[in-house]
Protein backbone atom coordinates (compact mmCIF):
# COMPACT_ATOMS: atom_id res chain seq x y z
CA UNK A 1 0.00 0.00 0.00
CA UNK A 2 1.17 3.55 -0.97
CA UNK A 3 1.32 6.26 1.64
CA UNK A 4 0.72 9.90 0.79
CA UNK A 5 1.24 12.52 3.54
CA UNK A 6 -0.98 15.76 4.02
CA UNK A 7 -1.12 18.40 6.51
CA UNK A 8 -3.72 18.57 8.98
CA UNK A 9 -5.17 22.02 7.84
CA UNK A 10 -5.25 20.05 4.07
CA UNK A 11 -7.06 16.89 6.07
CA UNK A 12 -9.75 19.53 7.52
CA UNK A 13 -10.39 20.90 3.79
CA UNK A 14 -10.36 17.74 2.01
CA UNK A 15 -13.91 16.75 0.46
CA UNK A 16 -15.45 14.10 2.20
CA UNK A 17 -18.58 12.35 1.78
CA UNK A 18 -21.19 10.45 4.02
CA UNK A 19 -24.32 8.38 3.69
CA UNK A 20 -26.96 10.13 6.12
CA UNK A 21 -30.20 9.60 7.00
CA UNK A 22 -33.12 12.43 7.22
CA UNK A 23 -36.85 10.77 8.92
CA UNK A 24 -39.40 13.03 7.20
CA UNK A 25 -42.88 12.61 6.92
CA UNK A 26 -44.07 10.07 4.01
CA UNK A 27 -45.41 12.66 1.99
CA UNK A 28 -42.54 14.61 2.82
CA UNK A 29 -40.14 11.85 1.18
CA UNK A 30 -41.95 11.67 -1.65
CA UNK A 31 -41.67 15.48 -2.69
CA UNK A 32 -38.01 15.56 -2.00
CA UNK A 33 -37.27 12.70 -4.63
CA UNK A 34 -39.40 14.17 -6.80
CA UNK A 35 -37.04 17.59 -6.77
CA UNK A 36 -38.33 19.40 -4.43
CA UNK A 37 -35.98 21.14 -2.66
CA UNK A 38 -35.51 20.06 1.32
CA UNK A 39 -36.29 23.11 4.15
CA UNK A 40 -33.94 23.71 6.41
CA UNK A 41 -34.58 23.44 10.77
CA UNK A 42 -34.52 26.96 12.12
CA UNK A 43 -36.04 26.06 15.60
CA UNK A 44 -34.26 27.99 18.43
CA UNK A 45 -33.35 24.73 19.50
CA UNK A 46 -31.66 22.61 17.33
CA UNK A 47 -28.37 21.69 18.40
CA UNK A 48 -26.26 23.08 15.42
CA UNK A 49 -28.26 25.84 14.50
CA UNK A 50 -29.91 26.40 11.68
CA UNK A 51 -30.12 23.67 8.41
CA UNK A 52 -31.19 20.27 7.24
CA UNK A 53 -31.16 17.37 9.73
CA UNK A 54 -29.00 13.99 9.00
CA UNK A 55 -28.19 11.11 10.85
CA UNK A 56 -24.79 10.38 9.95
CA UNK A 57 -24.68 6.13 8.83
CA UNK A 58 -28.00 5.85 10.94
CA UNK A 59 -31.07 4.86 9.68
CA UNK A 60 -32.62 2.90 11.91
CA UNK A 61 -32.18 5.55 14.60
CA UNK A 62 -33.56 8.22 11.80
CA UNK A 63 -36.34 5.78 11.65
CA UNK A 64 -37.19 5.61 15.32
CA UNK A 65 -37.03 9.67 15.23
CA UNK A 66 -39.65 9.89 12.15
CA UNK A 67 -41.70 7.23 14.11
CA UNK A 68 -41.98 9.14 17.32
CA UNK A 69 -43.22 12.31 15.37
CA UNK A 70 -45.09 10.50 12.45
CA UNK A 71 -45.97 6.81 13.53
CA UNK A 72 -47.37 5.05 10.07
CA UNK A 73 -46.25 7.75 7.95
CA UNK A 74 -42.64 7.66 8.95
CA UNK A 75 -40.30 7.96 5.84
CA UNK A 76 -36.35 7.85 5.66
CA UNK A 77 -33.96 9.28 2.42
CA UNK A 78 -30.77 8.21 2.57
CA UNK A 79 -28.23 11.09 0.85
CA UNK A 80 -24.81 11.39 0.15
CA UNK A 81 -23.28 14.47 2.04
CA UNK A 82 -20.24 16.35 0.60
CA UNK A 83 -19.25 17.60 4.43
CA UNK A 84 -17.37 20.68 2.05
CA UNK A 85 -16.41 22.86 4.75
CA UNK A 86 -17.37 21.44 7.55
CA UNK A 87 -17.69 22.81 11.01
CA UNK A 88 -16.56 19.18 12.65
CA UNK A 89 -17.51 19.42 16.46
CA UNK A 90 -15.59 16.25 16.54
CA UNK A 91 -12.28 17.64 16.77
CA UNK A 92 -10.54 19.99 18.39
CA UNK A 93 -9.82 22.75 16.48
CA UNK A 94 -12.95 24.38 16.88
CA UNK A 95 -13.02 23.99 20.55
CA UNK A 96 -11.30 27.23 20.96
CA UNK A 97 -13.84 29.01 18.54
CA UNK A 98 -17.25 27.62 20.10
CA UNK A 99 -15.47 28.91 23.99
CA UNK A 100 -15.01 32.45 22.22
CA UNK A 101 -18.90 32.00 20.92
CA UNK A 102 -19.79 31.27 24.18
CA UNK A 103 -18.45 34.22 25.78
CA UNK A 104 -19.68 36.54 23.11
CA UNK A 105 -23.17 34.93 23.42
CA UNK A 106 -23.29 35.43 27.19
CA UNK A 107 -22.11 38.89 27.06
CA UNK A 108 -24.15 40.04 24.25
CA UNK A 109 -27.48 38.62 26.18
CA UNK A 110 -26.41 40.06 29.56
CA UNK A 111 -26.43 43.44 27.75
CA UNK A 112 -29.85 42.79 27.13
CA UNK A 113 -30.54 41.94 30.49
CA UNK A 114 -31.64 38.32 29.32
CA UNK A 115 -30.64 35.43 30.58
CA UNK A 116 -28.54 32.34 29.54
CA UNK A 117 -30.79 29.90 28.12
CA UNK A 118 -30.34 25.73 29.31
CA UNK A 119 -30.06 22.88 27.35
CA UNK A 120 -32.56 20.98 28.92
CA UNK A 121 -35.41 18.29 27.92
CA UNK A 122 -34.66 18.16 23.92
CA UNK A 123 -34.36 21.81 23.55
CA UNK A 124 -31.00 22.66 23.03
CA UNK A 125 -31.27 27.07 22.85
CA UNK A 126 -27.68 27.12 23.94
CA UNK A 127 -25.76 25.35 21.81
CA UNK A 128 -27.79 26.52 19.17
CA UNK A 129 -26.81 30.21 20.03
CA UNK A 130 -22.95 29.67 20.43
CA UNK A 131 -23.25 26.95 16.89
CA UNK A 132 -24.64 30.13 15.34
CA UNK A 133 -22.35 32.26 16.95
CA UNK A 134 -18.88 30.67 15.92
CA UNK A 135 -20.95 30.52 12.18
CA UNK A 136 -21.71 34.10 12.21
CA UNK A 137 -18.18 34.91 13.36
CA UNK A 138 -16.13 32.45 10.80
CA UNK A 139 -17.93 34.71 8.20
CA UNK A 140 -17.09 37.43 9.20
CA UNK A 141 -13.55 37.15 9.87
CA UNK A 142 -13.41 35.14 6.67
CA UNK A 143 -15.61 35.68 4.14
CA UNK A 144 -16.76 31.95 3.68
CA UNK A 145 -18.97 29.74 5.70
CA UNK A 146 -19.43 26.69 7.02
CA UNK A 147 -21.46 24.18 4.56
CA UNK A 148 -22.21 21.65 7.55
CA UNK A 149 -21.70 21.28 11.16
CA UNK A 150 -21.43 17.74 12.24
CA UNK A 151 -21.87 16.76 15.97
CA UNK A 152 -21.74 13.75 18.01
CA UNK A 153 -24.60 13.38 21.02
CA UNK A 154 -24.53 11.39 23.63
CA UNK A 155 -27.80 11.17 24.82
CA UNK A 156 -30.27 8.29 26.76
CA UNK A 157 -30.12 5.49 29.39
CA UNK A 158 -26.81 3.37 29.38
CA UNK A 159 -27.77 0.43 27.24
CA UNK A 160 -26.72 -1.75 29.79
CA UNK A 161 -25.54 -1.38 33.54
CA UNK A 162 -22.46 0.43 33.97
CA UNK A 163 -22.18 1.24 30.25
CA UNK A 164 -21.66 5.04 29.09
CA UNK A 165 -22.90 3.31 25.85
CA UNK A 166 -26.02 5.64 25.78
CA UNK A 167 -29.29 4.36 23.97
CA UNK A 168 -29.47 7.34 21.81
CA UNK A 169 -25.83 8.89 21.12
CA UNK A 170 -25.79 9.78 17.64
CA UNK A 171 -23.85 11.74 14.57
CA UNK A 172 -25.88 14.49 13.71
CA UNK A 173 -25.19 16.75 10.48
CA UNK A 174 -27.29 20.20 9.79
CA UNK A 175 -26.25 21.07 5.96
CA UNK A 176 -26.38 24.86 6.11
CA UNK A 177 -25.69 24.74 1.89
CA UNK A 178 -28.05 22.47 0.31
CA UNK A 179 -25.24 22.00 -2.80
CA UNK A 180 -23.63 19.61 -0.06
CA UNK A 181 -26.97 16.94 -0.67
CA UNK A 182 -27.14 14.49 -3.61
CA UNK A 183 -27.62 11.05 -4.28
CA UNK A 184 -31.44 10.64 -2.68
CA UNK A 185 -33.32 7.55 -2.26
CA UNK A 186 -35.94 6.32 -0.21
CA UNK A 187 -35.21 3.63 2.34
CA UNK A 188 -37.01 0.36 2.57
CA UNK A 189 -36.79 -1.44 6.08
CA UNK A 190 -37.31 -5.31 6.48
Amino acid sequence: MRSTTISASEAARAPRSVAAYHGCHKDVAERLLSSEPFRASINEYDWLGPGVYFWEYAPYRALEWARRRFAEDAAVIEATLALGHCLNLMDSPYFARLQTAYGKVVLGLQAEGMSIPENQHGKHILDSLVVDKVCTIYTEETGTSFETVRGCFPEGKPVFDGSQILRYTHVQIAVRDEHCISRLKLVHFT
